[in-house]
């Protein structure tokens, strides 16, 4: 089946072509989309833009390259941001460029680091502001769940683990790291009957100084110690003969969780309510020969 009245032929000379899409051009011209952008770049359209003739010499719309010893010029300056001239492509990263003095460097310095310092600020004034609204919920009984989500929503922002470690065995905590690698001083309690029972255990929502970790529920206290040195950059030589090892304490009160039997799991030490999820954890180096000579039922404090 013919169409003879679709299309129009192309008007280039010696073309005669008939387009079913046909192009035309500002003079008025139809052309096939072969001759179409030629005849618009060429002197045979009347309204084509004609080329610029350049001198170097005369002109003074070029801007030539300040480079010693460069002819080239451009039609659109290129301003060096350091001596403000104009320099070509080639010569564009010139080393003949004097450097930045001190007092200009500073200032700019100055103009990126001031934002990031107010930031900081308001971040901090912020992070006060929350810390003494949730310690605030935490002591109204209508308001503790509430407030112990929050908490907890603001240990997971920024804590780091195992990434293998599946969400549903993680458990989080704020962990401060050790000072120094000297043994702490610690307390003794042989006698149970000796130690102070705390009625009520409260989280602290302070996170100053301390550090998101999530460790796997399923662990056992030994390796979430060595787990938690791992995230934290914490030097730990619990599997080697030393003088130091490390153990883990509440911030609350100063107790050792469990300062010889390493094989207990985290889980369980959560159902005895020994630790409880987002609570604030210090871990510490002691010294060997206290964990050498410790009775069984023996409890160990920081001082």
């Amino acid at each position: 089946m013919e169409f003879p009245d679709l299309g129009e032929h192309c008007q280039k000379e010696g073309c005669n072509q008939t387009d079913f899409l046909p192009l035309q051009c500002k003079c008025g011209k139809v052309l096939c989309r072969v001759h179409f952008l030629d005849h618009c770049q060429s002197s045979e359209c009347e309204l084509a833009p004609k080329p610029k003739e350049v001198n170097l010499k005369n002109d003074d719309q070029i801007f030539k390259c300040s480079e010693k010893g460069c002819r080239k010029g451009n039609l659109h300056e290129m301003l060096c941001g350091k001596c403000n001239k104009h320099y070509c492509i080639e010569h564009r990263f010139h080393p003949s460029c004097p450097e930045i003095d001190d007092a200009t460097m500073a200032a700019k310095i100055e103009q990126f680091e001031a934002p990031r310092r107010q930031f900081q600020a308001v971040n901090q004034h912020l992070q006060e502001k929350i810390t003494e609204n949730i310690r605030k919920a935490l002591q109204s009984s209508a308001k503790v769940k509430t407030a112990s989500k929050i908490h907890l929503m603001r240990i997971k922002q920024r804590a780091v683990g195992p990434k293998s470690v599946p969400a549903s065995d993680r458990v989080y905590f704020a962990i401060g790291k050790p000072q120094d690698m000297d043994p702490k001083p610690v307390k003794i309690i042989d006698d149970v009957n000796n130690l102070v029972k705390i009625e009520t255990v409260t989280l602290d929502p302070d996170l100053k100084g301390s550090v998101g970790v999530f460790v796997s529920s399923k662990w056992s206290l030994g390796r979430a110690i060595d787990s938690i040195c791992d995230s934290c950059n914490i030097t730990n030589d619990n599997n080697k003969m030393g003088n130091v090892k490390l153990r883990l304490f509440r911030q609350l009160d100063g107790y050792c969780i469990n300062p010889l039997k390493m094989d207990v799991e985290i889980g369980d030490l959560m159902k005895q309510e020994v630790l409880i999820e987002g609570d604030k954890l210090l871990i510490e180096y002691i010294d060997t020969a206290i964990l050498s000579n410790l009775d069984e039922n023996a409890q160990i404090f920081l001082s």
